[in-house]
C-alpha cells in the first residue's frame, strides 16, 4: 500500500470518525431541545443529522438517489426558518447524494410550507399527523410546491429518531403539547 492509500485510507476514517461525533451530540441536542419544546432547533438539530445520516448511511441515501429539491420551512411568528436542500454533495474524494441545510430561507424552493408556529409544526412534522387538508383547514399550516416531495421529506424526518436511537421521541414531543 503507497503513501497515497495510506492517507486517504486515515482521512476517510478521520472523517468518518468527525460525523459519527456529531450524530451523537446532535442526538443528544434533539432530545434535549424535544423535551423542552424548543421546537425551532429541534427541526434545525434533526435536518442537521439527516444531511449526516446520508453520508453515513448507504441505505438512507438510497431514499434520495438522485434526488434534487429544496425545502422552505418557517413559521409566521419568525421562530423557525430553515432550508434543505438535496443535491450531490462532496464526500470521500467524490460526490454522493445528499442535503445542505441552511438556517435561512432560500428564495423559490421547490416546497415552502409556513407553519403558524412552533406547536403547528411539531403537531405536523413529528407527530406522525400530515393531513395536510386539515392543517390548512385549521389555519395551522399553508403549502407551496410539490406536496408529494413534502410527503417524501416528512418520511425521511420520522426515520431520523430511529436512526439516532432516539426510542421516546413522539413521546418527548407529546408530553410537552
Amino acid at each position: 500500500m503507497g503513501l497515497l492509500d495510506t492517507i486517504k485510507d486515515q482521512s476517510e476514517a478521520i472523517q468518518q470518525s468527525l460525523i459519527e461525533n456529531r450524530l451523537t451530540e446532535l442526538k443528544t441536542q434533539i432530545e434535549t431541545h424535544a423535551a423542552g419544546m424548543v421546537l425551532d432547533k429541534v427541526l434545525y438539530g434533526l435536518l442537521e443529522a439527516m444531511g449526516l445520516l446520508f453520508l453515513l448511511n448507504e441505505e438512507y441515501r438510497r431514499n434520495i438517489k438522485d434526488f434534487e429539491a429544496s425545502y422552505v420551512i418557517h413559521s409566521e411568528d419568525g421562530e423557525i426558518d430553515v432550508t434543505a436542500i438535496f443535491k450531490k454533495v462532496p464526500f470521500l474524494f467524490k460526490r454522493i447524494d445528499g442535503m445542505d441545510v441552511k438556517d435561512t430561507a432560500i428564495s423559490d424552493p421547490t416546497t415552502a410550507v409556513t407553519f403558524k408556529d412552533g406547536k403547528a409544526m411539531a403537531d405536523f412534522l413529528l407527530s406522525g399527523n400530515t393531513d395536510v387538508i386539515e392543517g390548512m383547514l385549521d389555519n395551522k399550516l399553508s403549502v407551496s410546491g410539490n406536496l408529494n416531495y413534502l410527503f417524501k421529506f416528512i418520511y425521511l424526518l420520522w426515520l431520523i429518531p430511529e436512526l439516532l436511537g432516539i426510542n421516546d421521541f413522539k413521546e418527548l414531543l407529546s408530553a410537552r403539547a
